[in-house]
């Protein structure tokens, strides 16, 4: 179930990335990245979780669930960038943001890997974000 949720956060980006490669849909986007940020938590938790069931101790510094920690950072830190408090605005905030996405995906597939889960689903996303 934790894999799932990670998995599921992965995929969800793909939306994202979708949303920020236009900036008139950066309000969407923004709405959705404000929803993530109330509770910046979640991913990590259940990556600690999954972690945890295979590390006797110490699953929150594994380097896995920093993979996550540092994936939610990065979504986190989309906020700013699309409601403008960078100075990034029109194609240059887009690309940036779409650089954020796929280092998060990036990180995420990391985390995937790294977790020796076999699943085709998973294969195919950690070939899809190197």
């Amino acid at each position: 179930r934790d894999m799932k949720q990670i998995y599921a956060l992965g995929m969800t980006l793909d939306n994202v990335k979708a949303k920020v490669s236009d900036p008139d849909t950066f309000e969407t986007a923004l709405e959705g990245v404000k929803m993530y940020n109330r509770d910046k938590k979640f991913y990590p938790g259940y990556a600690r979780n999954f972690i945890s069931k295979t590390v006797k101790n110490n699953a929150d510094g594994d380097d896995r669930v920093g993979y996550i920690r540092a994936a939610s950072a990065i979504i986190t830190s989309l906020e700013d960038l699309l409601d403008g408090s960078e100075g990034l605005k029109g194609k240059e905030a887009s690309k940036e943001a779409l650089a954020r996405v796929a280092k998060a995906q990036s990180l995420i597939a990391k985390f995937i890997k790294g977790s020796g889960v076999t699943d085709e689903k998973l294969a195919a996303f950690v070939k899809a974000h190197p």
